[in-house]
């Protein structure tokens, strides 16, 4: 039986296997190395020995991370993947953003242009996405501090109203580029809260987004993102929840 790794671009062919025998008592375990032959095209695995410490030695070295074989999907824009949640982040960019008037909003409009964005990080949970938004272009760190995503449709602590879009199905749950498609392919329609200088500072954010859709400017205003008093590393630890509800909520929020 051999198995090619074309990553490598080495055949391995099975040689022995490895038996662990467990005392549920004790929780003591002990090891056994079996031979494997083919016998009429099939491999068989041979009566076993105990192994020594120099059969430990050798499993060590040859499973030694850095010379495993594997199929690994790497994604320089993945910043955390666990406990049920994907995290990632995507650079400042201009991003084809489309408008629709809202009877929530008397100033919404009908709109859509090529509009500049800030630096963004993403979270994916179950069936839910969240977004936050920093500042600069390098990648963020753990201490990168996120702001609000100024962007219709995010309420006050970064949770996307998903609306009529189409989330993900479960086969592309894991592909930041399904999440990222669902976001920016909807259309954004209003504010999710009213309060003042909270999603866009110092401006209206239907003023802001309309005057972005007739003049887009070259890179987005960094000054008119909201500070969440929030980091990266926040995201990934296991009280997420109440570090989120420890965000005041922004007043006049539907």
């Amino acid at each position: 039986m051999k198995v090619e790794v074309k990553s490598f671009g080495d055949s391995y062919q099975l040689s022995a296997a490895v038996l662990i025998y467990t005392n549920a008592a004790t929780r003591h375990a002990l090891a056994t190395k079996h031979e494997v032959r083919e016998h009429a095209g099939r491999p068989t695995i041979r009566p076993g020995v105990p192994f020594n410490e120099q059969d430990y030695k050798v499993l060590v070295e040859a499973l030694a991370p850095a010379q495993q074989p594997r199929m690994q999907w790497h994604d320089p824009r993945e910043l955390a993947r666990g406990l049920g949640r994907m995290l990632w982040w995507s650079p400042p960019m201009k991003r084809s953003l489309f408008f629709r008037k809202s009877p929530h909003n008397a100033q919404t409009f009908e709109g859509r242009a090529l509009c500049p964005c800030p630096g963004l990080v993403f979270l994916a949970a179950a069936r839910e996405l969240f977004v936050f938004a920093f500042k600069g272009s390098a990648a963020p760190s753990r201490t990168t501090r996120l702001h609000q995503a100024p962007f219709f449709n995010v309420w006050s602590r970064g949770k996307v109203c998903v609306g009529n879009a189409a989330v993900p199905p479960p086969d592309r749950s894991e592909d930041p580029q399904a999440w990222e498609q669902m976001f920016f392919g909807s259309h954004f329609t209003h504010p999710n809260f009213t309060e003042p200088n909270r999603l866009t500072v110092g401006v209206d954010p239907a003023r802001f987004w309309r005057e972005q859709v007739e003049r887009p400017q070259a890179q987005f205003p960094e000054q008119v993102l909201f500070d969440l008093a929030l980091t990266v590393e926040d995201l990934t630890q296991l009280d997420l929840a109440a570090r989120l509800e420890a965000i005041p909520r922004a007043t006049g929020e539907f």
